[in-house]
C-alpha cells in the first residue's frame, strides 16, 4: 500500500473513532423516574364543628379539638367532643349536652360513634355515663354500652352493662347485670329490662328480683302496668313479706 492510501485509511479511521466518541458523548442519559404524587387522603383540622338538621329543625352539632376527614370514605374522626342533641316536643324542646373523649362519623349512614367517659345531661339533672354511645340514624337508636349507669331527676339509678332507647317505639331496654334503685328504694334485679314510656310499663326477665321495704319478690318474670301500680310475677314465682331482715340480693 502506497504511503498516500496509508494516509488516507488512517484519516478514515480517525474519523470513525471520533464520530463514535462524540456519539457516545452526546447520547442523552436516561432522567431519573418521575415520582408519583399522592394527595393526602385524610385532612386534619384543629377544632371544628359538624351539625345534622330534618325538616329546617337542628338535630344535634358536634364541636371537637381536632378532626380527620377521611376523602375517600368521608369519615370523619374526632378528639375532645362537645355535642348538643335536640329533642322536640311540639313547641318545647329537649337539649342533650354530651362530652366523650373522642368519636367518629358516618356522613353517609349519618350515624354517630362517641367513646371514652361518655357523659350525657340535661338541664333537669338526668345523666348518663357509658364506655360508647352510638346513634343509629336510620333505626332512630341509641345504644349504650359498658358501665351503663343512668340517674333521672328524681334520684333513680339504673345500672347495666348494654343500654338500647328506640325512639320511634319509645322503648327503653337495658340488659346485662341490670340493676335499678328507685327513688322510694325500691330495687329490682334482672338480665333485661324493657321500659315502654308511653305505656308506662316495664317487662324484666332472667332471674327476676324485687324488693321494697319488708317485700321480697322472685321470678322469671316480672312487669308493672297501669302506670307502674300493677305488678306480678311469672315462672317460679314467690313473694315474701315481711322478711325485711333478709339479705339483700343487690
Amino acid at each position: 500500500m502506497s504511503t498516500r492510501n496509508k494516509i488516507l485509511v488512517a484519516t478514515v479511521i480517525i474519523f470513525f473513532v471520533c464520530v463514535v466518541v462524540w456519539a457516545v458523548r452526546t447520547t442523552p442519559t436516561e432522567p431519573p423516574p418521575i415520582e408519583k404524587f399522592e394527595p393526602p387522603t385524610v385532612i386534619e383540622y384543629e377544632g371544628n364543628t359538624i351539625t345534622e338538621e330534618q325538616d329546617g329543625k337542628l338535630l344535634w352539632e358536634l364541636t371537637c379539638d381536632k378532626m380527620r376527614i377521611d376523602t375517600i370514605t368521608q369519615n370523619v374522626e374526632i378528639d375532645g367532643v362537645k355535642g348538643k342533641f335536640y329533642q322536640y316536643d311540639g313547641e318545647d324542646v329537649k337539649i342533650w349536652e354530651l362530652t366523650a373523649v373522642k368519636g367518629s362519623y358516618d356522613q353517609i349512614k349519618k350515624n354517630i360513634l362517641v367513646k371514652g367517659d361518655v357523659v350525657v345531661t340535661n338541664s333537669k339533672g338526668e345523666q348518663l355515663l357509658s364506655d360508647e354511645l352510638e346513634w343509629i340514624a336510620e333505626q332512630e337508636l341509641a345504644s349504650a354500652s359498658g358501665n351503663v349507669n343512668v340517674t333521672n331527676s328524681e334520684g333513680a339509678q339504673l345500672l347495666s352493662d348494654e343500654l338500647e332507647w328506640f325512639a320511634k317505639q319509645e322503648l327503653v331496654s337495658a340488659s346485662g347485670n341490670v340493676k335499678i334503685k328507685n327513688s322510694d328504694g325500691a330495687k329490682l334485679k334482672g338480665d333485661k329490662v324493657e321500659w315502654f314510656t308511653a305505656e308506662k310499663k316495664v317487662i324484666a326477665t332472667g332471674d327476676v328480683r324485687i324488693s321494697k321495704d319488708d317485700m321480697r319478690g322472685f321470678g322469671d318474670l316480672a312487669y308493672a302496668d297501669n302506670d307502674y301500680k300493677h305488678f306480678g310475677f311469672l315462672g317460679h314465682a314467690k313473694v315474701l313479706k315481711g322478711v325485711k331482715d333478709m339479705e339483700e340480693a343487690f
